[in-house]
Formats: structure tokens, C-alpha cells, sequence
């Protein structure tokens, strides 16, 4: 199916995963909308830049309400913020759980809340997650990561199975370890020797893209990703001054 003419809103643009998606969006004809915290500067051809932090549902609110105003539906929302704080489950504060928590589950739910009456008024909409392998199995010194993500598996899939009826597909979208600020700032120092066998954003990108140009009668629930060489995880070791990495960083 051709995605031109679609209009799609990606979150977490302004690097990594979220970047190369709304490029690849853009080159296949797609009104994009990039939102993140910071926006990059030049913004890739054909992508609009909005500042938004999805943690603060008033500032999602107002990116949907302009995308509908501008361009009258939302046909693609993808939902790619993200943010990873690696330690040992002891050690993780209370406010770095909000931090994970509220960008990565509560976010999304903020994004696709304010989204989905504009779909449900079409019948037509396709909602897109970009998970993690995290969302599917646990990570020593990532509990609360993997909690967040597991989270987001359990809320496509029931929304999933609530809003397929009515003409609005839900697709996961599952990376296991990639070559993004996301990784290098949380647990992979860009020193990482196994760094070269990583999933690249493009291929993450080319996923998305791909789910989103299906027909309409095909719904692609999960794509799970992984290197063709797995790299050990078991040997990763965290950076040693964990930081709060903000939430377009995935």
C-alpha cells in the first residue's frame, strides 16, 4: 500500500530509531510530524519538527490538535520516546522510575489517548509502538526498563484486540540491541567492541515502514528484530555514572 498523501506523527524524532523513521516516512511520500524534547536542526526534508515532551499530556493535546488542524487526520502514530536508566534494581530511585515509567508507558498512553478519536471518527488509523526485546524478556540491572516495555506489550496487545473492529490496526515493534544515543549513553559506551554486530536505527526504521505500508486487511501485530550475531548481554556493564537521558533519546 503506498503511504503517500498519509500523515503520520513519530515521537522521539530527533535522533536515533525516531529520526530515521520520520526520514524514511518523509521519502516515501508521508507528511511527517517529528515531535521530541529538542528538535534537530536542520530537520530531515518533509518533517515538521514539534517540541513536546510526552510526559506532560497538555503539550501531547496540543501536537495532536495542531497535526489535526494542518492536515485534517492522523493516519500513522508512532509512538517511539524512550528512556533507559541501567543499575541494579536496588539502586534505582523513585524518581528515576518516574522518569522511565511516565516517558516510556504513560507517554505512550498519553499519545494514543489523544490520538484515537480522531481514528475512531475515520475507522482508520494505524498504531505503531516501538518496543523493545526488553518487552519480551528481563535484563540484569534493567528491571525497571523491562517493566516499562512489558508494559507497553500488554497494552498493544489489548488494544489490539479492542480496536481492530473498528479499522485501527496496533503494531509492536520489537529491537533487540541497536546502534543508537539510547544505548550508548545507558549501557554500551560507543568504545563497545561489540558494538559493530548492533541493529543500525534504519533497520528499526525500515520495520516500521514496512508494518505501516501493509493493506489494510493485513494487521502486523509484533516484528521482533535481533543481530544476527547476538551480542553476550549478560557481559554489558553500565556506564558508571548512570544519567537521565532525556526522552527522544530512543
Amino acid at each position: 500500500m503506498s503511504l503517500r498523501r498519509k500523515t503520520a506523527i513519530i515521537t522521539g524524532a530527533s535522533r536515533g530509531i525516531g529520526l530515521e523513521t520520520a526520514r524514511q516516512m518523509a521519502q516515501a511520500g508521508v507528511r511527517v510530524y517529528g515531535v521530541a524534547r529538542s528538535t534537530p536542526d536542520p530537520a530531515p526534508d518533509g518533517v515538521t519538527m514539534l517540541a513536546a515532551d510526552v510526559r506532560i499530556r497538555s503539550q501531547v493535546d496540543d501536537v495532536i490538535q495542531r497535526v489535526l488542524e494542518e492536515a485534517g487526520n492522523i493516519d500513522i502514530l508512532v509512538s517511539n520516546a524512550g528512556v533507559e536508566i541501567v543499575k541494579p534494581f536496588e539502586q534505582v530511585t523513585a524518581e528515576e522510575y518516574d522518569v522511565m515509567l511516565d516517558t516510556n508507558l504513560k507517554g505512550t498512553f498519553h499519545l494514543i489517548q489523544a490520538a484515537l478519536p480522531a481514528m475512531q471518527g475515520r475507522k482508520s488509523g494505524h498504531i505503531i509502538i516501538v518496543n523493545s526485546v526488553a518487552g519480551i524478556r528481563g535484563f540484569t540491572e534493567d528491571a525497571v526498563y523491562c517493566a516499562s516495555k512489558y508494559g507497553l506489550t500488554g497494552l498493544a496487545d489489548a488494544l489490539d484486540e479492542e480496536l481492530r473492529g473498528q479499522g485501527i490496526r496496533v503494531t509492536s515493534i520489537h529491537p533487540g540491541a541497536t546502534n543508537t544515543p539510547l544505548a550508548y549513553d545507558s549501557w554500551s559506551p560507543p568504545d563497545d567492541p561489540r558494538r559493530p554486530y548492533f541493529l543500525q536505527p534504519e533497520d528499526v526504521a525500515e520495520a516500521v515502514v514496512y508494518a505501516a505500508s501493509q493493506p489494510q486487511r493485513v494487521a502486523v501485530r509484533q516484528i521482533v528484530l535481533q543481530p544476527t550475531i547476538e551480542p553476550p548481554y549478560s557481559d554489558f556493564l553500565p556506564v558508571e555514572t548512570v544519567q537521565e537521558f532525556a526522552p527522544e533519546d530512543e
